[in-house]
């Protein structure tokens, strides 16, 4: 009998289905034993979610399945393709549409991940046009020549039910008249308070007139880093060679405690880093770990940020630099 084993490394496609915020990774383990084909999968750091579904789509041979991850990592296959030509490997997570989560291939098998996404979304679609129809709770009696239909008989006509003195007291109670109900303003403020409730009421309408939201300004008075968010300029400009730092250095996990929504890998002595917001990039930082006076090449534009709340001594000399504009952030700690 026949025996086949191929070994497919997953790598990630889209951010933020981790746990710690790293990197997903893992791998997809084949083995066919005469026409069984048993697929073992092995992640690292894939997040809980609470809605939706993680799904597998795998494609050898010119044919393609699919698998809901929540009942195991271990799926079997009948009938199965060889293995020789290799496989290729796409993880999704499935809610009201398909997004990409990581992918693999190994030996001839394609390096695009779309055939794979294309078949997911049509067998999701198939699914959804042979939902079954709700049957009736009550079915009709069969008509036919030999069942006789019952007279219709009309229900006699019920008088309606005069309402009990309650109710009608009630009625009565909210007709009648209420000085605090029809009154225009408020007997006790001053004249000073008035024209301030007015302005604020006028400024409301203003606002919602524009349809603005003074939100974002609030917050940038609040958040020393704030800002109104753009079009991610410079970040694209050096997004190649950021997504290969991270692919390619090991990742460090020490500033994830104050920085939650970042990731950070290690890069020539010191931490490369993005703070995202929302998912979306908000800053770029380069850290060095705090021994003694920073480094001349960042001490003008570093911020010293502390890695426990307990003492000063620990922590990172930080460059922050925008998004959008590739413009450095520094905060006055005077």
């Amino acid at each position: 009998m026949a025996y086949e084993k191929r070994v497919c490394v997953l790598r990630q496609v889209k951010r933020g289905f981790t746990a710690d915020g790293s990197a997903l990774s893992g791998a997809v383990y084949c083995e066919r034993l005469g026409k069984e084909l048993t697929v073992t999968v092995r992640l690292a750091g894939l997040a809980p979610i609470r809605e939706g579904r993680y799904v597998l789509v795998l494609g050898v041979g010119g044919k393609t399945y699919c698998f809901d991850l929540d009942g195991g990592d271990v799926l079997k296959i009948n009938d199965a393709p060889p293995l020789g030509d290799g496989f290729n490997v796409l993880l999704c997570y499935l809610r009201q549409e398909a997004s990409p989560v990581a992918f693999g291939n190994c030996g001839l098998a394609s390096s695009d991940f779309l055939p794979l996404l294309n078949a997911l979304c049509k067998r999701d679609e198939k699914k959804k046009k042979q939902a079954p129809m709700p049957v009736p709770p009550v079915e009709l009696p069969p008509t036919g020549p030999n069942v006789p239909q019952a007279p219709f008989i009309p229900d006699p006509a019920v008088p309606e039910e005069e309402p009990p003195a309650e109710r009608a007291c009630f009625r009565e109670r909210a007709n009648a008249y209420d000085d605090e109900a029809i009154a225009d303003a408020d007997y006790f403020l001053s004249q000073d308070d008035r024209n301030a409730s007015a302005a604020s009421k006028n400024q409301d309408e203003k606002r919602e007139e524009s349809g603005g939201d003074d939100s974002d300004e609030d917050d940038e008075t609040l958040h020393p880093f704030a800002r109104t968010k753009g079009s991610l300029t410079y970040y694209k400009e050096i997004r190649k060679d950021l997504e290969k730092a991270f692919r390619t250095r090991p990742g460090d996990t020490r500033l994830l405690s104050v920085f939650p929504q970042s990731e950070w890998v290690k890069a020539n002595g010191a931490l490369l880093g993005i703070i995202y917001e929302n998912g979306t990039p908000r800053y770029l930082c380069v850290a060095t770990e705090k021994d003694g006076d920073p480094p001349k090449e960042i001490k003008d534009r570093c911020t010293f940020v502390p890695s426990s709340p307990f003492s000063d001594e620990l922590g990172f000399y930080i460059v922050f630099q925008d998004a959008d504009t590739g413009e450095y952030v520094t905060v006055n700690n005077a």
